[in-house]
């Protein structure tokens, strides 16, 4: 008999939501983390069936103090545990500690994402770079990359990626062919007018890429850039209700070299007309030729995606299963037959 959760409110639901979808990455979540990722579950409960879509009253002004004393609920403690100020599911009380080890390999991390800084900050046309997946959220594995999203000035894309893959090739950070764990992966550039990742987002339900967007660590940069970022994907809220309320600061303790700003500022005065308008034509031609030698077709159209505003290489694009495999425990949570619910 499938039968409802114990009249939860809009908040609880919210809570619940949050955290079935972090638990597949095996992510436990703090209070104040679960009050920045809330997932608007009235947005979800649209891909789910046999759910009574009435109850889902939506609440406004939702508050940390809100979440937290709505984590003592007991309609959410049906569902939770709490260890060590980290709030997980029943079943999976070792996922605090885990969380712990994953924090110590991303600090590392960290110390290593900036001596790659030191060496990009004085390439032309980088508007901004951002951490992004896993170490974004210091939930690194030992055996993980560490994934960079890069902002370009429009029509310098493909110069910006040649020289920004040399410079890390160079100092043997490259992440290609076997080299994977620590190294760095370039597969994502956007251009300055294509701060909108709406139009990368998989029907009917993209919840990864909201929460990528939202969890996205910005390292270097202009602030102002990622403030643009923020407000061109509001369509973001519709998934999670703190999107730009809550934001990223700049990762703290990189400090740019004042030597190497200045070459890059005069390497964009060089070819920021006729001649980088000719090295980006180049770039372009023998870029798109080998890309078009290595990609092979993908069952989402924007997984890999190729064009002078986009630059995105993820073939193993996972966003169907995340997708699939939040609406099925979500639904399962929701409908679930135990002795807390009432027939």
């Amino acid at each position: 008999m499938i039968i409802n959760m114990n009249t939860p409110n809009f908040l609880e639901k919210s809570i619940l939501a949050t955290i079935i979808y972090y638990d597949i990455f095996d992510y436990p979540l703090t209070g104040f983390e679960i009050f920045k990722y809330l997932i608007n579950p009235l947005h979800v409960i649209g891909q789910l069936e046999d759910i009574n879509k009435t109850e889902f009253e939506p609440m406004s002004n939702i508050s940390l103090s809100g979440v937290l004393r709505s984590l003592e609920d007991e309609n959410i403690q049906k569902f939770i545990s709490q260890k060590n100020g980290f709030y997980f599911l029943k079943e999976k009380k070792w996922l605090y500690r885990e969380r712990i080890e994953r924090q110590k390999i991303a600090a590392e991390r960290w110390k290593k994402v900036k001596r790659v800084l030191k060496f990009i900050q004085f390439v032309p046309f980088v508007k901004m770079v951002a951490v992004c997946n896993s170490l974004a959220i210091d939930n690194s594995k030992k055996d993980a990359d560490i994934d960079f999203f890069i902002i370009a000035r429009k029509k310098r894309i493909w110069l910006t990626r040649f020289m920004v893959t040399f410079m890390v090739w160079l100092i043997g950070q490259w992440r290609h062919k076997n080299k994977i764990f620590g190294k760095i992966c370039l597969s994502f550039y956007i251009t300055d007018e294509f701060l909108n990742l709406n139009s990368l987002a998989i029907g009917p339900y993209d919840i990864y890429l909201a929460n990528w967007i939202h969890q996205l660590r910005p390292v270097y940069g202009e602030e102002k850039i990622y403030e643009e970022f923020i407000f061109e994907n509001q369509w973001v809220k519709d998934y999670l209700l703190n999107f730009g309320k809550i934001g990223n600061s700049y990762y703290p303790g990189f400090k740019q070299n004042k030597t190497l700003i200045l070459i890059r500022k005069i390497l964009e005065k060089i070819l920021g007309g006729w001649v980088g308008n000719l090295k980006e034509a180049i770039f372009r031609f023998f870029q798109k030729k080998k890309i078009s030698r290595k990609t092979v077709p993908h069952d989402i159209s924007t997984a890999v995606v190729v064009s002078d505003k986009v630059l995105k290489f993820h073939e193993n694009d996972k966003r169907e299963y995340f997708q699939e495999e939040f609406i099925k425990r979500l639904k399962n949570a929701l409908t679930i037959d135990n002795n807390y619910n009432k027939c």
